[in-house]
This record gives C-alpha cells, structure tokens and sequence, in this order.
C-alpha cells in the first residue's frame, strides 16, 4: 500500500503541491499581515512625533535638559507638555531617556534613574527613526506598565542640528486600536487562505487534466508496443509449422511461473515486478530468430538432419542479434536486453544438452528456464 503512494505520481503532485502551496500562503499571510498592522501603527502614530518634535524644538531649553542628571528640574513648558501627553487618548506612561538609555523624566517617579542602553528600540530611536512595537510589557523596565494587556511602545527621537539628543516614549493602552489590528490580521489571512485554497484547486486541476492526457498517452503507447511485439513475433511463427494460439499461451504461462516465483524468498529480488513484466513482453519475441531461417527446414515435415538442426539452431542467435540492433538504436536501456537474453538462452538445458552454448544448472539465466518451460 505504501510503495503503491509512493509509485503514484498524482498522490505525489498532490501532496508536493499542497506543501507548497500552503508554505507560500503562510508566508505571505505573514508578510500582508505585518505589513498591514504596521501601516495602520504608523497612521495611528504619526501625530506623536510631530507633536513631540514641535513642542520640543519651540523651546531649545529643552535640549539642555538631555545633558542633566536624572531627577533634574524639567522647563515648565516641557513638564506641561508631557504631563498633557498622559490626557491624550489612551497614553498612559511617558519617560524621557537620556542619551545613554537613562530614564531622566517619567510620570512614574520610580523609573527615574534607571538605565536600559540594551533596549533594541531605544537604540534604534537614538540613530532618527521612530519606532513602535506592540507588545505585553515584561522585562523589568515594564514592570509599572504591567496589567494593561497588549499596549503600543512609541519610541520619538528628539534632535537638535541633526543629531539626536534623546528620546521620548509614550505607553497607549488603545483596546479599539488592537481590535482593528485584530480584524485587519483576520481578513487578510482569510482572504490569503481563499486566495491559496483557489490556487492550489486550479494547480490541481491542470495537473491532473495533464495527468489523465499522459496517462491515456502512455496507455496507447504501451498498447502500440504489445502489438508491435505481436506483429513481430507472429511475422516469425507464420514461417513455421506451429499454429493456433502458441504465442498467447506461452506468454500466459510464462507469467503464472514468474509470478508464482517471484513470491518466494529467495527470488523476490532477483524478480521484482518491473523484471517480471519485462519477461511477460519479451515472451512472444522468443522464437523471432525464425525469420533468419530457410522456410524448408522450418516447414519439413519429417526429422531435421545434422545440418538442418545446425541451420534451425540458429534462430536464438539470430533473434537475440536482432533485438539487441534494435537496442542500440534507443537512447535508453528498455526491456529489449531482458528478451535478448530470453531469446538466445531458451534453448539451453539443465543438463547442458541444450543450444546455442550448452549452459547449465544455474549458468542459464533464470528468465530463460522459465521461457524454456513455458514454451515446452
């Protein structure tokens, strides 16, 4: 049952296609999705660091005040400012970070003087860029911003001449902004989902329209060559005396041996299917060589003389010498070396009185001995 799912080629498409389909849906659902929730962070923040940077930047004292201590006395305008920022929306913590990762101002007076230069978007906000995350606060920087859930981290650089000389962060705790975050990630993934479920469908349906094309192909092919094979193995048996269905009935006894055969231990390698049904195609082919010989010794109706015999002995060399011309006419190794061989050994006897060679036991290949009982 296993090897039959791994020989079957549409069982495999299927699985292949369904894999990677579905590792391509993934990925780009995650993509779509980050992109989409950063674009609606990005329209929902933009407001803070303008705002941040307009208040700071009319009052240039407040640059002074990223160079004090922690704990310094903030310019009036500034503490208002950022007290305000607590008033709006749902912002509800603030720290100002000095330039080397200490907090110099928060509404939370616990944090002051607390230092985290190994905060990544604290770095990144010291090279220009605004950076935002949402996340659920839990390292130690966060533990007065725990218990809100999920809440939006807005890092604003604030420079002066170019360079930045601090920064501002700001905790929103905005339960209708993370709802929409939400909806926006549900609709994209069903719509990517939808979207890969359709792609793998048509994938499936050209490949298995294709499939049911090559297969009929196939079919017809392997149909063409048993009847070539027919034609060519009845061409040879016209030339001789034995009539009536000898060609169909060795072929099926050749196949009931084989078969039976291959089922003991000791032959299941040395016969595995595809060798068998090499031998059930080569079987017709086993007297072609009668071509090659006179239609007088094959037709004569008393015993052959020595010479004759010689003559009629022939025909396994003859055969195998046409097969294997036409084997060497192919760019790839098809069942015609199998029956060349059957072709030339057919005649050889376990007792090594058989022709062409006089082979015995063992030394005749096994394909052969089961021809020579099927033919007999």
């Amino acid at each position: 049952m296993l090897n039959s799912l791994k020989n079957n080629l549409l069982v495999q498409y299927t699985a292949i296609s369904f894999v990677v389909v579905l590792l391509f849906t993934l990925f780009l659902g995650t993509v779509i999705s980050r992109k989409v929730t950063d674009h609606l962070i990005k329209t929902h923040t933009r407001v803070f660091p303008f705002v941040v940077h307009n208040i700071i930047g009319n009052h240039p004292e407040a640059y002074e005040f990223f160079q004090e201590p922690p704990g310094s006395t903030l310019p009036g305008t500034m503490e208002r400012f950022l007290n305000e920022l607590t008033e709006f929306g749902a912002i509800f913590r603030v720290k100002v970070w000095g330039p080397d990762g200490t907090i110099l101002w928060s509404n939370d007076p616990t944090l002051v003087g607390q230092n985290f230069r190994d905060n990544a978007n604290f770095l990144q906000a010291m090279l220009g860029e605004v950076e935002t995350s949402v996340k659920l606060p839990q390292k130690a920087e966060n533990q007065s911003e725990q218990g809100h859930g999920e809440v939006l981290e807005i890092y604003t650089p604030v420079t002066r001449g170019g360079q930045v000389v601090g920064v501002v962060e700001l905790y929103e705790s905005d339960r209708d902004l993370f709802i929409q975050i939400g909806k926006n990630a549900r609709t994209v993934w069903e719509q990517v989902l939808s979207a890969g479920a359709v792609l793998y469908l048509l994938l499936f349906a050209i490949f298995f329209r294709s499939h049911r094309l090559q297969k009929k192909s196939t079919f017809q092919l392997i149909e063409t060559q048993q009847v070539t094979i027919s034609a060519l193995a009845y061409q040879a048996e016209i030339h001789d005396l034995e009539t009536g269905f000898h060609l169909d009935r060795t072929t099926r006894y050749l196949q009931i041996l084989a078969e039976a055969l291959a089922q003991r231990p000791e032959h299941k390698k040395i016969l595995p299917p595809e060798v068998v049904s090499d031998m059930i195609k080569s079987s017709p082919l086993h007297d072609i060589g009668k071509v090659g010989v006179s239609d007088a010794i094959l037709r004569k109706p008393g015993k052959l003389n020595e010479e004759e015999m010689r003559e009629m002995q022939q025909h396994c060399e003859y055969g195998a010498a046409i097969l294997k011309h036409a084997e060497n006419k192919l760019s790839f190794q098809s069942f015609l070396s199998r029956a060349a061989e059957l072709v030339l050994y057919h005649h050889e006897k376990w007792n090594g009185t058989g022709y062409p060679y006089g082979l015995k036991g063992e030394a005749i290949p096994l394909g052969a001995r089961i021809m020579a009982l099927a033919d007999v």
